[in-house]
């Protein structure tokens, strides 16, 4: 019995994503396109916009557009027209039910997901290690209308350094945060706050978050059962239906067998 309840609690886990507003915000149709901005010529990390696009693109088809629990889908959205300069100098703020920002100094509200390129380092990039930000600047209660990923073309950006795969897991964790997720206690996730740079694949844990903000149904059902973090209470984020569900089943059977086995000594004759 000992044996059987620490094989059970040794697959257990608990989840580390976090949301990345306070509301718990995502795209309530569950699509987003993704654009660049017209006036963003990413001069100084040696890419056109158009490249900056495909790369973008990239992040979005390799990483969030499989993931089979999900029914998030990003789609290629193209040019985004603008000639306004504070796309590439302004201030990225995000609008959360508690902020508020100038409009005079901070990058404008958008629809759907816009990338450009910005210099502005007071704020946005304060070093060369910083490479991208992102952050939803449009809400409407708990929906995200727009967000905006900010990539470093400061004259001491690091980002130019990047290979083209690092560039891609670098753009995936900021459409991430655009879509609504936070950061990820797990150093193994894509999500987690350093070396996305690094990494080829989501974790477990970026799989469990996309799919708690866009699951898919599972014959029209879901959110069944869930776990809380008890690493992290604050966090209080539900686990997948799927861990839950054979977590259950595995506990009915212990239970079962353990059962059995008593009977049976029971009326054992010695």
């Amino acid at each position: 019995m000992k044996l059987a309840l620490i094989l059970f609690f040794s697959l257990s886990t608990a989840n580390a994503f976090r949301l990345n507003t306070n509301i718990g915000a995502k795209y309530n149709d569950s699509k987003a396109k993704i654009y660049v901005t017209s006036n963003s010529t990413c001069d100084q990390i040696g890419i056109s916009a158009n490249e900056l696009l495909d790369i973008a693109m990239e992040g979005a088809d390799d990483f969030w557009n499989k993931v089979p629990t999900s029914n998030l889908k990003l789609e290629r959205g193209g040019t985004y027209e603008t000639s306004d300069s504070l796309f590439l100098t302004g201030q990225l703020c995000a609008r959360d039910s508690g902020s508020s920002c100038s409009d005079s100094t901070s990058v404008p509200e958008v629809s759907d997901i816009v990338i450009a390129c910005n210099s502005e380092t007071a704020n946005n990039f304060p070093s060369s290690s910083y490479l991208a930000i992102s952050a939803p600047t449009s809400l409407s209660g708990s929906d995200i209308k727009g967000s905006i990923i900010l990539i470093n073309n400061s004259s001491n950006t690091n980002f130019k350094n990047l290979s083209r795969s690092e560039m891609v897991s670098v753009l995936a964790h900021e459409i991430g945060h655009a879509v609504g997720l936070g950061h990820s206690n797990k150093s193994e996730a894509l999500m987690y706050y350093q070396n996305s740079d690094k990494l080829s694949r989501l974790s477990q844990d970026d799989i469990d978050g996309i799919s708690y903000l866009y699951p898919n149904r599972l014959d029209g059902c879901t959110g069944m059962f869930g776990t809380i973090d008890t690493d992290n209470p604050s966090n209080n984020s539900p686990g997948p239906f799927i861990h839950s569900f054979l977590y259950g089943l595995m506990l009915i059977g212990l239970l079962s067998i353990t059962k059995f086995l008593f009977n049976t000594r029971r009326f054992k004759t010695i």
